[in-house]
């Protein structure tokens, strides 16, 4: 299936869904102690007398969209002494959705629903839903969304939060960066339903997060009402039941003075679908945002505490610490995020001490490894460079104690015994001469191994 075929089932798909929640409807009626349960849903309709199904539809879905959107229930009641009576009911329309109930001649029920097909309708909303999480666990636990059923299917198979967004194409899509900020402008002079819908489903449709860029380049040039665009972002915030509009509602916070919902989005931004967008805001929109990135940094592991880390400023010691010890435990492997933590952290230094601490010892060696795996040339002549990997090795006759932290010297083995990896710098003398005293000052700790590790 091509691309344009596969969006075009994915819209559909979603489309449909939309559909089947809008007629999705449950009644339960009391008539004279006795309880009668009419069930609506777009393929399939119920009558149920006194928990007993008695009548039965299925339908064909476009046979009820254009030619026949009523139909007709009926079940006999019984009502005690002998006495049955019929029991009739009839629903249906596409504008408005009627129910009437009947039961003998007497209309005993009736009720008159407009169909709006608002897509945030019969829906869980995103931010109650992380917030909730945050305020039991004090940190997201799972990274589900909601919204996964719209957004994930056989031909979009699910990713771990945060992945998708950083892996998009970069096409310039100014047609849809303009169009939004017009839909948006004029939700701003009329917030109602009619247009908040329709930036609602511009956002959703177009997938916003593939033009975000563009479009807040507009909105800063388009000079629209502060107070008016808080509003209305915080009004999306709310009712957003899909991730798309969640990232778009950050964002235009983040283009006002958000000190007031910091708090707030700082809970979003827990969920690593959102940590980028809400660091973001952070960044633009509040006085002092960098205790609430690293409170973020410590939230997350994956995606959201890259860019958490790589904003993050290395302010005290306290956060260089951290940095350096936990900053890239993350589900992720990623050498960019242990090089920053290094970098930030100053680890070089850290290490000239003459003792160091053993979680400062097991920080460095996760950090190493991250480099090494990551195989980035650059990155491994920082450790080179400011003699990281000499140091760490001369640390680690007091800190190895069990197999486990042995981990990061039998790589650093491996990598130093890699002719192939060394191949590029086999005329560089200082580095031939760093690598040979390394091994020279690795190779008793490998040896006197109570585990009997093999470097290769």
């Amino acid at each position: 299936m091509g691309f344009i075929e596969d969006f075009k089932q994915h819209i559909l798909r979603n489309v449909m869904k939309d559909i089947e929640k809008e007629f999705q409807k449950t009644w339960s009626i009391d008539y004279k102690g006795h309880v009668i349960e009419i069930h609506h849903a777009l393929k399939e309709e119920q009558l149920i007398l006194d928990g007993q199904i008695v009548d039965r539809k299925q339908k064909n879905l476009m046979f009820y969209l254009k030619l026949k959107p009523y139909s007709t229930l009926s079940g006999t009641l019984d009502v005690g002494d002998g006495v049955k009576q019929k029991v009739k009911v009839r629903f249906g329309g596409l504008i408005r959705f009627k129910c009437v109930v009947k039961v003998g001649r007497a209309v005993v029920w009736k009720e008159s629903i407009k169909l709006d097909f608002l897509p945030w309708n019969h829906k869980e909303m995103l931010v109650p839903f992380i917030e909730q999480q945050v305020q039991i666990h004090h940190r997201v636990m799972d990274d589900a969304l909601p919204d996964d059923e719209y957004v994930y299917s056989d031909h979009h198979p699910r990713v771990a939060a945060g992945y998708a967004d950083r892996h998009l194409d970069d096409v310039p899509t100014p047609f849809f960066s303009r169009k939004l900020l017009n839909r948006f402008a004029k939700q701003l002079h009329h917030p109602t339903i009619k247009t908040r819908k329709a930036t609602y489903e511009d956002i959703i449709f177009d997938r916003f997060a593939s033009y975000g860029g563009e479009f807040i380049e507009r909105l800063e040039k388009a000079n629209l009402d502060e107070a008016l665009m808080q509003q209305e972002a915080v009004w999306l915030l709310e009712h957003a039941a899909h991730r798309e509009v969640v990232k778009f509602a950050v964002m235009v916070l983040g283009h006002t003075n958000c000190e007031p919902f910091k708090e707030r989005l700082c809970a979003i931004g827990m969920h690593e679908e959102f940590t980028e967008y809400v660091i973001s805001a952070l960044l633009r929109g509040t006085r002092e945002p960098n205790p609430l990135i690293w409170k973020l940094a410590q939230s997350v592991q994956g995606w959201g505490k890259i860019e958490a880390v790589v904003q993050l400023e290395a302010a005290t010691p306290e956060i260089k610490r951290w940095l350096l010890t936990k900053g890239c435990e993350s589900t992720v492997q990623h050498g960019y995020l242990a090089y920053t933590c290094a970098v930030k952290g100053e680890l070089a230094s850290a290490l000239m001490q003459e003792t160091i601490s053993k979680e400062l010892y097991d920080g460095t060696g996760r950090i190493i490894e991250k480099i090494l795996q990551e195989g980035d040339p650059d990155l491994v002549d920082y450790l080179l460079e400011h003699a990281i990997l000499y140091r760490f090795v001369s640390h680690a006759a007091v800190h190895c104690n069990n197999e486990e932290d042995y981990h990061a010297l039998m790589q650093l083995a491996r990598y130093l015994a890699d002719e192939e990896a060394w191949e590029e710098s086999l005329e560089d003398v200082w580095k031939q001469e760093e690598r040979r005293l390394i091994q020279q000052k690795l190779q008793p700790l490998i040896d006197e191994s109570r585990w009997q590790l093999s470097p290769t």
